[in-house]
């Protein structure tokens, strides 16, 4: 008989969710949580802004320097870059700079909003082909610093999905709300993702996914609505950076969701969505192989697309209607 458990705790700058359908005992699925959260926060440790003895805030007090990596930074930075090739530069891992001068310089977890951290505020922004990714080395340009953003998340969130054992039939793992999941749940019918609705921040609507055999497949939302506040000059800010301007991003669209194969290309496409705008961001995000969206603008409407060739159903419905 299929189970259902889940855990949830702090991680990675949110609340991390990890759910598992299994036929196993208990301590089996508690073991196997057990190597979830390790590589959860093992990542955390070793790539987060927040953390100043972190591989990543470590690189880039080196600007400018030739410098050893570990395997698992070459292949996020790799990921970096094809991002950004895959945006065309909307996503840009060098945007920390601007996004610490508009007002993102310390965490949103609670408890660690008053900690130090490195200032990075009156570096350059450079194009992210100014990255240089040897085989055990990298280099950044003098006066420049990464941040990896939502490619990081999305990165470890198809991390953690690509070696489930046999013996978890479902699995749903939301990474501060990018979701990735596969499998099927205790009834063995296709996960169901809610979304926030820009009008009722606090009222979710359905989104149905069915992909073809129970694929694994990534449910990515990404808007001004969370990351945001008003700086030292009393200037309302978000941490959707448009690199064109280096500034929050002014256009119509307050959220954007965006459905996936995988959880970076989800991420990352969602949130160059947002800068992109209501106008020509369906075509956008369909010319990059997304599958189903919903793009919700700062006046309530709404562009809802999805190609039910590939067999996805796409179920809008206001649940507090």
């Amino acid at each position: 008989m299929l189970s259902q458990y889940h855990q949830t705790k702090k991680a990675v700058g949110s609340d991390v969710t990890l759910v598992l359908v299994a036929d196993e005992t208990e301590t089996r699925v508690d073991d196997f949580f057990n190597e979830l959260w390790s590589q959860i926060y093992k990542f955390e440790r070793r790539f987060s802004r927040f953390i100043p003895a972190s591989e990543l805030s470590l690189f880039n007090r080196s600007g400018g320097k030739q410098t050893a990596i570990s395997p698992s930074f070459r292949k996020l930075l790799l990921a970096s870059k094809s991002m950004s090739e895959l945006t065309n530069g909307l996503y840009n891992p060098f945007i920390l700079p601007a996004l610490q001068r508009a007002g993102y310089t310390h965490s949103f977890l609670p408890g660690h909003e008053d900690e130090t951290h490195d200032d990075y505020s009156n570096r350059n922004v450079v194009l992210a082909d100014q990255l240089e990714v040897g085989d055990d080395w990298a280099k950044i340009p003098f006066n420049t610093s990464l941040d990896m953003g939502g490619c990081g998340k999305g990165y470890l969130a198809d991390q953690l999905a690509s070696d489930i054992p046999d013996f978890i039939k479902g699995f749903w793992f939301s990474l501060g709300g990018d979701i990735i999941a596969g499998g099927h749940n205790e009834l063995n019918k296709p996960w169901t993702v809610h979304i926030a609705d820009t009008i009722n921040l606090e009222g979710q609507r359905p989104f149905v996914f069915q992909p073809n055999n129970f694929d694994t497949f990534a449910v990515a939302t990404s808007g001004t609505t969370i990351r945001r506040g008003v700086n030292a000059k009393n200037t309302k800010w978000h941490h959707i950076i448009d690199p064109r301007t280096q500034q929050p991003s002014t256009s119509d669209l307050r959220l954007a969701s965006v459905y996936s194969k995988n959880a970076i290309n989800a991420d990352v496409l969602a949130s160059s969505a947002i800068i992109v705008g209501s106008s020509d961001a369906k075509e956008f995000l369909e010319k990059r192989g997304v599958q189903a969206g919903l793009l919700q603008q700062t006046s309530g409407k709404e562009i809802a697309f999805g190609n039910t060739l590939q067999s996805i159903v796409l179920k809008k419905e206001r649940s507090h209607s």
